[in-house]
């Protein structure tokens, strides 16, 4: 998913991305006409080679998202507040898959826009649309994550499930925002072709808005700047996940009820500690993902503005173009099969939802203490307390109790 969209088309209407110094007059197009050199995408074999590798990622993007939006909604075991998010995630690659890559490739390979002005509006609109939701759910997420793991109280008390949709629901409205003027400067453009034909464009009009403004503020404030955020954030988590691990190698982590009976929870804690990492790999994965998926798109844009001699009639800025494109789809693709790797949760909800097992509501039950917001539903009347010894501890005596549903206690893995 990438902004910036200003999408090449073939040799006799534009070649790769418009300038700001395009007018939208048959004049403004004399110069194509002079090309006589075939066009890139005249080739059978490019072409075979694009439509094969778009068709991938088109099939990937949708099975593997539709697939995680199924499992998310319908398995218990993975109804939790990163799921929730992760899920709209999908909803965001979903409707890349749906509303763009058929279409950005269509401008490439097929004489001209087929789909009217409306869907040319709903195109660009989609694009911005997605690619602004998922950076943004991308920070939501990871600022959740820096809550629950390096402020659980502050978070127990401020995100609340209802919070949460409202926050979620921000983002999709902000989303919307930033990417409705698509619906005003986008429109399709008749070129009349020296071979008598013509050729409907769907493309940004230069006059209604100002593209190096707009560029600028989708690489710093859409790409970079949240991806610093992120690495600062998910920085601390890791100090923070650190330390609870050189905490639980001593002996003295206990649990304190409300009654003064203390219990020892050492193995337990291990495996929240150890559910929490696995959760944090998945979610850096995903970051980090976003991040090389989305790079080469940005950089030929600002290779665009910085450099005076790019030549945005030749083939290879025209491939470069369509590669790029292709690359930041592919990212659309990737998030279900990095979940499906990473998330041992998400592979059982997968297979319970393709056999639709029968089981899988006997094995949920004990999946209904779910962790929120970094806190362990199933004791909801006591609280951790490291101590540096066993002598420590306030009530000795009471060592030799066991907390009755440790087991659940140890399964609070949010993916």
């Amino acid at each position: 998913m990438a902004l910036g969209l200003y999408a090449g088309y073939r040799n006799h209407s534009m070649a790769s991305d418009p300038g700001p110094e395009m007018k939208f007059d048959n004049r403004s197009f004399a110069w194509n006409e002079s090309l006589s050199e075939e066009y890139i995408f005249d080739r059978t074999d490019v072409r075979v080679i694009f439509i094969t590798l778009y068709s991938i990622v088109f099939a990937c993007c949708f099975f593997g998202n539709l697939l995680v939006i199924l499992v998310v909604s319908f398995s218990r075991r993975l109804r939790s507040i990163t799921n929730f998010f992760l899920a709209n995630l999908a909803v965001a690659d979903l409707c890349v898959g749906i509303f763009c890559v058929y279409q950005t490739l269509t401008n490439y390979v097929v004489n001209s826009w087929l789909l009217g002005d409306f869907l040319c509006k709903v195109y660009m609109f989609v694009h911005a649309l997605s690619y602004t939701a998922s950076i943004m759910i991308l920070v939501v997420v990871c600022s959740e994550r820096y809550l629950a793991i390096v402020h659980p109280i502050k978070c127990r008390a401020m995100l609340t499930r209802s919070r949460l949709r409202v926050v979620i629901g921000l983002v999709w409205l902000l989303a919307a925002v930033y990417a409705s003027p698509r619906f005003i400067y986008v429109e399709t453009i008749r070129n009349q072709l020296h071979t008598g034909g013509v050729d409907v464009i769907c493309i940004a009009n230069m006059k209604k808005h100002n593209k190096n403004v707009l560029d600028a503020v989708n690489v710093i404030f859409l790409y970079l700047l949240p991806l610093v955020v992120m690495c600062c954030l998910y920085t601390r988590i890791g100090v923070g996940l650190w330390r609870s691990g050189a905490a639980l190698g001593g002996p003295g982590l206990v649990a304190r009820a409300r009654n003064g009976r203390v219990n020892h929870v050492h193995t337990s804690s291990r495996n929240v500690l150890r559910a929490r990492r696995g959760v944090i790999r998945m979610l850096i994965a995903v970051v980090v993902m976003f991040a090389v998926c989305n790079l080469p798109q940005h950089a030929r844009i600002v290779w665009l503005h910085w450099d005076p001699d790019y030549d945005r009639t030749s083939d290879f800025s025209t491939i470069l173009t369509v590669s790029t494109f292709l690359i930041s789809y592919a990212n659309s693709c990737l998030n279900p099969l990095l979940y499906a790797f990473l998330s041992r949760n998400f592979r059982k909800g997968m297979r319970e939802l393709v056999v639709c097992n029968p089981r899988g509501q006997g094995s949920r039950l004990g999946i209904t203490g779910r962790k929120e917001n970094g806190h362990n539903a199933n004791l909801p009347h006591s609280s951790v307390v490291r101590l540096s010894s066993a002598h420590d501890s306030p009530n000795t005596t009471h060592t030799t109790q066991t907390i009755t549903r440790q087991n659940t206690f140890g399964r609070t893995s949010s993916t």
